[in-house]
């Protein structure tokens, strides 16, 4: 078949595996609003820039790295020297899978992504191994199409510490659920159906690519919603200089320390940022009423 490259517009219109994350409602990086947009043709893909175009070239670039280390991790196996693009025709709407590399021993093939990204915890991993949802699902989809379901493998690639691979089983109720999904989404863009609003950042900016013109007009508002809006963003100043004075305090506390920790919990890491400077990142997924609960309790 002829190569349809990843983010042209005949790969916008079809079903893609990079795409599912976003229909399914579970990406971090692109709302299903955007991405419906972005697939009726009412909006244009945001450019990418430079600094993205570097990410990938990296990422390119790692991939051939990550290839070399799985090889050494998966002995008997061969793996392809590049990208491997296939659809499937019995899938109920258009489709098409471009996998970073074909796992390949005798009959068997497996998925094999490769994945960039700072540490582990920037990925999605807290610690767990537990794969993020959004690739579970980029991944299931790419077994779905190519027909591979043996376990799939994603290396990831960290800037910060060693390579890990992880093991992504095919399972089918999932995969039919993806089917069904992928089904109604293509009937909505055909009925003009679009996504409802969310509160995402991706929906945000597509709402504002959706109307760049400023007319000499007023356009009355619910009271409720102008209201939870100023009364919101109040809030949110107040809780910023909060925050602020929070963080400069986890700051001083910690030294030179990588990570805070209450217990076993790291709460909060420090990472390189421009020049000399330290950043510092919360650990989203701890529950902060637990560590109260575990103060309380010890």
């Amino acid at each position: 078949m002829t190569f349809i490259p990843p983010g042209s517009a005949e790969w916008l219109k079809l079903i893609t595996p990079s795409k599912v994350p976003s229909i399914l409602g579970v990406s971090r990086f692109k709302s299903q609003f955007t991405l419906w947009h972005e697939m009726a043709g009412i909006v244009e893909q945001t450019p990418i820039k430079d600094a993205q175009q570097d990410d990938f070239d990296y990422g390119h670039a790692a991939e051939m790295a990550a290839a070399e280390y799985w090889k050494y991790k998966n002995p008997g196996w061969l793996i392809s020297r590049g990208e491997v693009q296939t659809s499937n025709p019995a899938l109920p709407f258009a489709n098409l899978a471009t996998v970073d590399r074909r796992g390949v021993r005798g009959s068997l093939r497996r998925v094999v992504e490769v994945k960039t990204a700072r540490d582990l915890l920037e990925w999605g991993d807290d610690g767990s191994g537990i794969v993020p949802q959004d690739y579970t699902a980029q991944v299931i989809t790419q077994q779905l199409i190519t027909g591979w379901t043996d376990p799939a493998n994603i290396v990831l690639w960290p800037q910060y510490g060693k390579p890990k691979i992880y093991v992504i089983e095919y399972d089918q109720q999932i995969a039919t659920a993806i089917i069904e999904r992928c089904q109604q989404w293509m009937t909505s863009l055909t009925e003009l159906v679009r996504p409802p609003l969310d509160d995402s950042i991706s929906c945000y900016e597509t709402v504002k690519a959706l109307h760049p013109d400023i007319d000499d007009t007023d356009a009355p508002i619910d009271p409720e919603l102008a209201a939870d809006y100023l009364a919101t963003n109040a809030a949110l100043k107040a809780a910023k200089k909060r925050e602020q004075g929070l963080k400069t305090r986890l700051l001083d506390a910690m030294g030179s320390s990588h990570y805070a920790v209450v217990g076993d919990q790291r709460i909060a890491d420090r990472r390189p940022a421009r020049g000399d400077s330290v950043a510092l990142y919360p650990n989203p997924k701890i529950d902060p009423q637990s560590l109260l609960t575990k103060g309380v309790a010890a």
